[in-house]
């Protein structure tokens, strides 16, 4: 055969299609792990990818060989398995447990994603399905997320793991072994619903067709279901409705011969299938028929009842409402029992056996429903709900009663809140609402016990307005107001009994002549004012009256102790409730009014009305003074503010602050201050009055604080003296900022830190001063003496800043204030017995801070030692201490050494390199070497200080001082310092 035709084959190049591969190694041991292989080669024009456990490769045929995508296994073993598959420029491969997607469009893309079985092949169903095959499964997955959608168990462990065993083509799988060959398609929704119900599974198929009718079966890919609801549920009904009538069909012949739970099991998908295509009618005469005919309706009915007591299903026949009340004893389940007669029409119910069953178990939101929908009676569970309270006493019915009065009077049902309207449809006179106010208006504001009433021992006149404002008078009133607001009372024809102005009329004719508490009828007091500006084109009341009513919520009403207010109503409603009666004057009327009752207010404290009233009058003084007087007022210090503009910052004003300077300064002492510096002309006079009037004197404090921050220290030297006499005494701690931030008499501070031993403030006072020596003397004498342990503490910190200081500026006397310090914090810790925290902090101070130059560790580290040990015998010498300064002493010299060792090296290792460019550049007049040799004496400096610290130790060995075991020094090793 002659191959010379085909000129494409020579063409090839294997190298660049499968790669070079090296010859085996001669020496077995050199084997890889593993050996590669080919797991699958598939081809679509022009890409071909080839698959082996380590690596795929996609190359690209045309115009010549090309890798155009390569990925690695990262995980690959001798067990790797994988296939290939294409569709279009879409490749999807697998090893093992994990799927890949690359996508060979404009830009080449990939993802992944890991199962939780092994994948022994993968295809393609169409462009929008994915078949991954496992051992076990049959698995469909969305080429976009790679996500599972349905999984298909099969055993296909038996079939040959071969690529012509198993192959997908035109959305069909064919199955390949020895002896036969199998085919599988796609099932959509209809046809697995018909594969159900041609098998018998009518139940299986019904549950199926309710999940489909509910989107909650399958994937659209693989049920070929719309998403949306409108376009699915016409799809799947008529299949939903044929199934259900088979359903039924197999429930008559097979119902004798089923379990009790078989029989739920079947109820339950029937009534949800009937339920969701509103089918009722076959499911109350078609499938219940079948239940009841074999007496067999608890199954049924139990699977029926939660839709009922849901409000789903609102009709029902009579019969089977009968049936499910008897579901549940309402001894034994009275909410469950209550939840359906509030669901269920109250018309077919057994009104005697219901009424009767809540009555006496109290299940009155039940009681009242059957009473309003079926009965449309209203005046039968007001007056069982008030016996019931009278009887028993117990809050819940009083609840329950005030909110059915307050729904009924609003036009709604009760405990629903459905308008009564729609229940009849009626919006006239002869409707159910209408009827329903009539009926509790009439029946509240009779005069006498209504004849069905069981109580006659109430004699008074309007028993049941006085029961309800005995039982609560809010509540009461609250259910009024709610009564007003509707439109019953707009139109007053002659078929309404009441008026807004009657129910009024009546309500103050109780005040007058019957004996109330004092809390009720202030709360009549404040619904009749407020009601009054209200409606005024309703109600009208003679000035005479209203004044009483004036009158009679300005008085504070207080128990026999005189301690509490009992009037049965906050401040705030009594005022608002005047305000409203106030605004029916006239301006003229309102002003004779005011002139009249302000004494009255200001006993009744009525803030809003005496500032409106004395702001109208101009009276500033007295605006003031009732602006103080509401001095938890959130607007206090802008309505001061606003005053004294419009007084035109009258000086005198602030003569009315003298009793209320406390309690302003304790609220905001700095808007006080702010306050007096902009409405006074001579601030430091009024400063200092508030100064005087202040009760508290730790107010003193605060109030100059403010003032001294706010005025960036402008202050009165008299009010200095004043503030830092008073800081002296109540806040010693404080001193030393103070005399820091401000400037202050001298001699007053240091007599002040003298006679209140304030040792921080007067250290430094007197370093301020120059007077650095007496300063750390008086330091050392103090720490000798008795003192607490903060006041030395802040001391030391006080000395170690001014030591800082001096350090920092070169100064030599740095050296002697870190002994003094130093020494003083020591005998401290050792005399009060102290923790080493403040000794820790000062040595840190001191290692930071301490230029070797000026002092030394050791300078320093021995003149402690000698000012110790020359101590008198019987003292304890501070071992400890001494310890703790040597040893950071050494931590530092250490520490500072490694740094310049490390830098010797790296100058060390460059030196050889660059020496002689240092000595050209030398002789050019460049300093580089010379700097280069201060750095090697900086080092052999520390090294020389570390030698001494160690030959002081060794001098108090010699001594007797075993001072290697009470510090402990670490081995300094000597370094050879050449410089070059």
């Amino acid at each position: 055969m002659s191959l010379k035709g085909l000129g494409w084959l020579e063409g090839l190049d294997k190298q660049r299609l499968f790669g070079r591969y090296p010859l085996p190694p001669s020496n077995p041991l050199q084997l890889p792990a593993f050996h590669s292989k080919l797991l699958d080669v598939a081809v679509c024009q022009p890409y071909t990818a080839i698959l082996t456990p380590t690596k795929l490769i996609v190359v690209s045929l045309k115009p010549s060989p090309t890798t155009i995508y390569r990925v690695i296994n990262e995980k690959p073993s001798d067990h790797t398995t994988g296939t290939l598959a294409w569709n279009n420029n879409t490749l999807v491969f697998n090893w093992s447990n994990t799927v890949y997607k690359v996508n060979l469009d404009d830009q080449i893309t990939h993802s992944s994603r890991v199962y939780d079985r092994k994948i022994m092949s993968s295809h393609w169903i169409d462009s929008n399905l994915i078949l991954l095959r496992s051992p076990t499964t049959f698995d469909l997955v969305e080429p976009a997320s790679l996500e599972i959608l349905e999984s298909q168990p099969y055993d296909t462990s038996h079939l040959p793991n071969t690529p012509s065993s198993f192959q997908v083509l035109r959305k069909k799988c064919f199955f390949l072994t020895e002896n036969h060959l199998s085919v599988a398609f796609l099932l959509n929704y209809k046809d697995r619903l018909g594969s159900l119900a041609k098998d018998g599974k009518y139940i299986e198929a019904l549950q199926l067709a309710v999940a489909y009718f509910k989107g909650e079966g399958g994937h659209r890919l693989t049920t070929h279901l719309p998403d949306s609801t409108m376009e699915r549920q016409p799809l799947v009904q008529p299949f939903l409705s044929s199934l259900l009538k088979s359903s039924t069909t197999y429930l008559e012949k097979t119902i004798t011969a089923q379990s009790k739970e078989a029989l739920r099991y079947l109820a339950k998908h029937m009534i949800e299938a009937a339920y969701l295509i509103d089918n009722l009618d076959w499911l109350f005469n078609e499938i219940f028929d079948i239940y009841q005919n074999n007496k067999l309706e608890y199954p049924f009915l139990v699977e029926l009842e939660p839709l009922v007591r849901y409000g789903k299903l609102p009709v029902i026949p009579p019969n089977m409402s009968q049936l499910l009340l008897r579901l549940y004893d309402p001894k034994d389940h009275p909410g469950r029992y209550e939840e359906l007669v509030l669901n269920l029409d109250a018309t077919q119910l057994d009104l005697n056996g219901v009424i009767k069953s809540t009555k006496i178990h109290k299940l009155w939101k039940a009681f009242i429903y059957v009473h309003l929908t079926a009965l449309g009676d209203f005046l039968t569970p007001t007056l069982e709900l008030i016996n019931s309270i009278r009887n028993d006493q117990q809050e819940g019915d009083k609840v329950t009663l005030f909110d059915y009065l307050g729904y009924t009077l609003s036009g709604l049902l009760y405990p629903s809140q459905k308008a009564l309207e729609s229940i009849d449809d009626d919006y006239s006179e002869e409707g159910l609402s209408f009827r329903g106010k009539t009926s509790i208006y009439q029946l509240l504001f009779n005069g006498k016990l209504h004849s069905d009433d069981i109580n006659t021992s109430d004699n008074y006149s309007y028993p049941y307005v006085r029961f309800l404002l005995a039982l609560d008078s809010r509540l009461f009133f609250a259910v009024l107001n709610r009564g007003f607001e509707e439109g019953y009372f707009n139109d007053e024809g002659t078929s309404r009994p009441l008026s807004r102005q009657t129910i009024v009329n009546l309500l103050l004719e109780m005040i007058y002549t019957q004996d109330l508490p004092i809390g009720t009828i202030t709360q009549i007091e404040v619904f009749v004012s407020t009601n009054l500006s209200k409606y005024p084109q309703f109600l009208m009341l003679p000035s005479s009256t209203i004044l009483q009513l004036i009158m009679g919520l300005s008085e504070m009403q207080d128990d026999s102790e005189g301690n509490q207010d009992i009037s049965g109503a906050s401040q705030n409603e009594r005022e608002l409730a005047v305000e409203s009666l106030l605004s029916t004057f006239t301006p003229n009327s309102l002003n004779k009014i005011l002139d009249q009752l302000i004494e009255v207010f200001e006993r009744a404290k009525f803030y809003k009305i005496l500032k409106s009233s004395y702001r109208t009058k101009k009276e500033w003084r007295n605006l003031i003074r009732i602006t103080l007087e509401d001095i938890y007022d959130e607007g206090l210090f802008e309505n001061l503010n606003q005053t004294f503009k419009w007084s035109r910052d009258d000086v005198e004003l602030f003569d009315v602050f003298e009793t209320f300077v406390d309690t302003l300064i304790r609220l905001d002492a700095d808007e006080l201050v702010m306050l007096v510096d902009k409405h006074s002309n001579d601030s430091d006079e009024v400063h200092t009055n508030i100064v005087q009037w202040c009760q508290e004197k730790r107010h003193i404090v605060e109030y100059l604080a403010a003032a001294l921050r706010i005025r960036n220290g402008e202050l009165s030297d008299p009010l200095k003296d004043i503030y830092i006499t008073a800081l002296a005494t109540y806040k010693k701690e404080e001193v030393y900022g103070a005399i820091k931030a401000y400037d202050f008499n001298h001699e007053l501070v240091d007599r002040l830190c003298v006679e209140g031993n304030i040792i921080d403030a007067r250290l430094y006072h007197l370093n301020a001063e120059g007077l650095h020596k007496e300063a750390f003397d008086y330091l050392r004498h103090s720490t000798s003496e008795s003192a607490d342990e903060d006041t030395l503490k802040r001391a030391f910190k006080v000395g170690m800043k001014i030591a800082i200081d001096y350090a920092h500026n070169g100064s030599e006397e740095a050296n002697n204030m870190w002994f003094i310090v130093l020494s003083s914090s020591m005998t401290a810790v050792r005399k009060y017995n102290w923790s080493n925290d403040i000794l820790d902090e000062i040595l840190n101070a001191v290692v930071l801070h301490t230029d070797l130059n000026k002092m030394t560790f050791s300078t320093l580290f021995r003149k402690l030692v000698d000012h110790f040990m020359v101590e008198p015998k019987g003292e304890d010498k501070p071992y400890d201490q001494l310890r703790s300064v040597l040893m950071c002493f050494m931590d530092s010299i250490r520490s500072r050494q490694e740094i310049f060792s490390v830098a010797r090296r790296i100058m060390d290792r460059d030196a050889a390199s660059i020496i002689n460019e240092y000595s050209e550049k030398r002789r050019s007049g460049w300093s580089a070497s010379e700097k280069y040799r201060n750095e090697l004496d900086e080092l052999r400096k520390y090294n020389e200080e570390s030698r001494k610290l160690s030959e002081i130790a060794e001098e108090l060995e010699q001594q007797g001082v075993d001072y290697r075991e009470i510090f402990e020094i670490p081995p300094v090793k000597q370094r050879v310092v050449k410089v070059y």
